[in-house]
């Protein structure tokens, strides 16, 4: 399981009620008890998305996650073979999926952490082997109804509708990165383990899921998957043009940065100290590339201008951050002809979750 900043990504869950549709659609029973796992029957499957109960301050979470417009896409890894004489079927793996063959042969032994390793793999081959894999359902919406899919193994990514490059790395809490997919809303990434399903399928027993285990088959089940949630981060520009230059050296500017959740500034998420320096002048700028949580309210203030300069634009710019675009804040000043001179010594500030605030002096 994939250890989240506010949640865990957890295994796919199959549940649900056996159900053997005939060809008119009227229930009925199935082969059980003649050792044909019921094939020809159309399998549907159920995926919805759903949060265990993270622990996220001030958000509710399934509310949050709606907004980060979820959807789902299956690939077909191996086909259902029924096993003549036992209620069981075996795995044939399908193109591009031949490498898998040999780990698939013995379905009846898949433990929950096989079934983690062959995802991993299936999903290595299907996103990033530059393999042409065709989709059995692209892009439907958590929690639809998907119909009409043959019995097999199925690889389900969960992804952002509108994100291109939605493919990442995770660390679990064994510190192993695996290979992930994300979504967002405009202030949370949700990111998702890739995860296999299998159609019929039967209840789990002692952590092993397995075509020959007791029960009915599943036809009708359902899958959960939880992601990982973490806080989305987003960059400031700042913008400093110096209308005039005294030539007799370098002349400094230091910039106090301090970001809030919001505008009441009850919470500090950021603090740091930046410096620009001009041997002309001109306009520069130095930006701060995703740092800042997105929502944030952000004060900078020009905390040193130099001996020789003045601002002539307000001490104090402000802006809020942004998921989509770098937001902004400029500064201008010029010479004020005093013949003073003057250097700042930069101090940077940084946060860590194990440490708290820092700084090294520049």
């Amino acid at each position: 399981m994939l250890q989240g900043e506010f949640g865990l990504v957890g295994p796919l869950l199959h549940r649900g009620n056996h159900k053997d549709y005939g060809k008119n659609g009227q229930n009925s029973r199935g082969n059980y008890g003649t050792g044909q796992a019921p094939s020809h029957i159309p399998q549907r499957i159920f995926p919805q998305i759903r949060i265990g109960n993270p622990a996220i301050p001030d958000v509710e979470p399934l509310q949050d996650l709606q907004n980060a417009d979820v959807v789902l896409d299956l690939y077909q890894v191996a086909r259902a073979v029924p096993v003549s004489g036992y209620d069981t079927y075996a795995y044939e793996a399908v193109a591009p999926y031949g490498d898998l063959a040999d780990a698939l042969a013995d379905s009846q032994s898949l433990t929950n952490e096989k079934y983690q390793e062959l995802s991993q793999q299936a999903a290595e081959i299907t996103l990033t082997q530059g393999n042409t894999v065709a989709k059995k359902i692209d892009g439907a919406s958590a929690g639809e109804k998907i119909e009409g899919l043959e019995a097999g193994l199925y690889l389900v990514i969960a992804r952002g509708s509108e994100i291109a490059d939605y493919v990442t790395k995770a660390v679990d809490e064994t510190g192993s990165e695996k290979l992930a997919t994300i979504a967002w809303s405009d202030e949370y990434v949700y990111t998702y383990l890739p995860e296999l399903i299998s159609l019929p399928g039967k209840e789990a027993v002692d952590g092993t899921i397995s075509t020959a285990n007791p029960g009915d088959w599943l036809y009708d089940a359902s899958a959960t998957l939880k992601p990982s949630q973490s806080l989305r981060f987003g960059s400031l520009e700042i913008v400093k043009t110096l209308t005039s230059y005294e030539t007799s050296g370098p002349a400094d500017f230091v910039f106090q940065v301090e970001a809030y959740k919001d505008e009441t500034k009850a919470e500090v998420v950021y603090s740091n100290v930046v410096r620009l320096s001009f041997t002309g002048a001109g306009s520069q700028s130095t930006v701060l590339a995703d740092v800042i949580p997105v929502g944030a309210y952000v004060e900078v203030t020009e905390v040193y201008s130099g001996a020789s300069y003045s601002l002539v634009s307000e001490a104090t710019a402000t802006a809020v951050i942004q998921a989509a675009e770098t937001a902004k804040v400029s500064f201008t000043n010029e010479y004020n002809s005093s013949g003073n001179h003057g250097g700042a010594v930069t101090n940077r500030f940084d946060y860590s979750s194990e440490s708290g605030w820092g700084w090294t002096q520049e």
